[in-house]
């Protein structure tokens, strides 16, 4: 959850910055980056940050309400030659805040962009210096507005200040300061409050997420940007008066390198990661060179011990109070303990070796080609699919995941597969497979990429009939259908690969051998293979849940089939 502190923070820079000659979007970003620098990173909800930005806007159009309420009355009276004006400066940033926000998002926490917007805006301060005009909003042209009006769609850009920068302009056209700002500010009015209308469904809708925001939190945030505007607001048309707009240029010129320092210093992370470059694609056939040669630096983990103890300890604690012997002696709890360990390992044990006497369910399995002594991961014959095996482990409830490794993440996950990674990246990797990139979630977000990999399933029912299916078609698409409308996902997976980070000692951990993260539906950066759209648990749009009535009951054998889609179509 977003901190109150965090929240002040927010709404007073906000609230200073969108009336003041400084840029609000900008600082808000250099903001953002701050917290993750030497602070904690905010917290909270995709959702969460919606709701309080829409807030924080509105709370500062209240501002300008209260402010110019008399000259806004006036509107509808003696100023209703205006009215028309402000639509006409209204419309190009509109036009271009929309494609800006579908075409270029990223845009909004650039820091380099912002480092040269900030100076830019104080140069624009600089040479209104000593400007003033006669004309006043009554007798301004409609070619005065429709400048104003360009030059604030302009300043979309995060750090070239919107108040400024149509002031500025307005002097530049010949309109009195008082004039030039209240022009300004009545524009800001269609701007700020259409924006915040158009996302305000949203803000009604409640929020389910995790560590969701409390109402309260954003009502605080919207009042106190709403405060904070009404004095940056007044204390903004004082030194207009004076002639004083320029002294703000002095704090530009400040942040801007500032800002460009902390663009090129990297983010301090716990863990280092990066893309799995090591991994040369494998062009030879699977008989003359082995897949697995493909990564020799990668440090496979065969079992999370830590986490296993921990589990067959919780189980002991919990046999120990169902019977009634909470008050068992440190040597017989450490007695209990060690037989949980040794049925969890017998059990183990056997389901492994039930999994080696496993046929996959293909044609010719004898002639498949094995990629490793121990896991069942084999390639086709023809060398253009990876086959691997697999069970059920979940048909109800939404997903995170359509397949994970075995005893990792099977609460959130159709299938899990007893089968290590990095192999299934080097088989994909033999049979033709170009990898992609994983998610990036941060500055901004840009989709999984890879190529694409249809997955096929193949399982006998109750009458020993074999059946075969999609995995996509396993896959409820909750998000864009309803309960008796159901739609399958429709995406193919992308192969992207996974990501390595570097321990202390230098040695390389592959993520997905650690998480369990397979075949993933929410964007992970461990996945080896995800869905190339903005898929996550903040997404509420975008929610992927069990295809109930099409998976087979829980723990029905797997044979699993992985085909680049291009060796389809061969």
């Amino acid at each position: 959850m977003i901190e109150l502190l965090e929240i002040l923070i927010i709404s007073i820079v906000q609230g200073i910055g969108e009336f003041l000659p400084i840029s609000s979007s900008g600082h808000l970003a250099v903001t953002e980056h701050l917290f993750k620098r030497f602070g904690q990173p905010l917290t909270g909800s995709e959702t969460d940050f919606i709701k309080l930005e829409i807030l924080l806007h509105l709370g500062t159009l209240v501002a300008v309400l209260i402010v110019f309420r008399r000259r806004i009355v006036d509107l509808f009276g003696k100023d209703l030659r205006l009215i028309p004006l402000l639509i006409i400066g209204t419309l190009p940033a509109v036009v271009v805040g929309l494609l800006v926000k579908k075409l270029a998002p990223w845009i909004e926490t650039d820091l380099y962009i912002i480092s040269i917007c900030f100076a830019v805006t104080g140069l624009l301060l600089i040479r209104s210096r000593n400007t003033d005009g006669e004309k006043t909003c009554s007798t301004m042209t409609w070619f005065d507005a429709l400048v104003i009006g360009t030059v604030q769609a302009v300043a979309v850009l995060p750090g070239l200040s919107r108040s400024g920068s149509t002031i500025v302009a307005g002097l530049f056209r010949k309109l009195r300061r008082d004039e030039a700002a209240t022009f300004s500010f009545l524009l800001a009015i269609p701007v700020i409050g259409g924006g915040g209308i158009f996302e305000l469904k949203g803000l009604l809708k409640p929020n389910t997420e995790p560590n969701s925001l409390a109402v309260h939190l954003l009502l605080i945030g919207m009042l106190v940007s709403c405060i904070v505007g009404i004095v940056a607001l007044i204390w903004l048309l004082d030194w207009l008066k004076k002639g004083q707009l320029w002294y703000f240029a002095a704090w530009l010129f400040l942040m801007c390198p500032l800002t460009l320092v902390l663009a090129t210093l990297p983010l301090q992370e716990k863990q280092e990661f990066q893309s799995v470059q090591s991994l040369e694609h494998n062009t030879q056939s699977p008989e003359k060179q082995p897949p697995t040669q493909e990564l020799p630096t990668v440090s496979p983990v065969e079992k999370n011990t830590v986490t296993q103890q921990a589990d067959s300890l919780m189980i002991a604690v919990e046999n120990v109070a169902e019977s009634g012997r909470e008050n068992l002696s440190e040597e017989d709890a450490q007695l209990e303990y060690e037989k949980i360990l040794a049925e969890e390992e017998a059990k183990e044990q056997a389901a492994i070796a039930e999994e080696q006497k496993r046929i996959p369910l293909i044609d010719e399995p004898d002639k498949l080609i094995p990629l490793d002594t121990q896991d069942r991961i084999w390639i086709t014959p023809d060398g253009r699919s990876v086959v691997i095996l697999g069970r059920i482990v979940l048909r109800e409830g939404f997903l995170e995941l359509l397949a994970c490794r075995v005893g990792t993440k099977e609460h959130e996950s159709i299938i899990s597969v007893r089968v290590k990674p990095f192999l299934i990246h080097a088989a994909l990797l033999a049979v033709g497979a170009e990898p992609g990139k994983p998610v990036q979630q941060t500055p901004q977000f840009v989709p999984p990429s890879g190529e694409e990999i249809e997955i096929t399933i193949r399982w006998n029912d109750q009458d020993g009939h074999q059946k075969e299916m999609l995995a996509q078609d396993w896959v409820w698409d909750a998000g864009n259908s309803k309960e008796d409308s159901k739609k399958a996902m429709s995406t193919h997976w992308v192969f992207t690969g996974s990501m390595q980070y570097q321990d202390e000692s230098g040695k390389n951990h592959y993520i997905a051998d650690e998480s369990g993260e397979l075949f993933g539906l929410s964007n992970f950066v461990g996945a080896i293979l995800d869905v190339p759209i903005k898929s996550s648990a903040d997404n509420t749009e975008l929610l992927f849940a069990c295809f109930t009535e099409r998976i087979p009951e829980r723990g029905t054998p797997l044979t699993i089939i992985l085909t680049p889609v291009k060796n389809k179509k061969r």
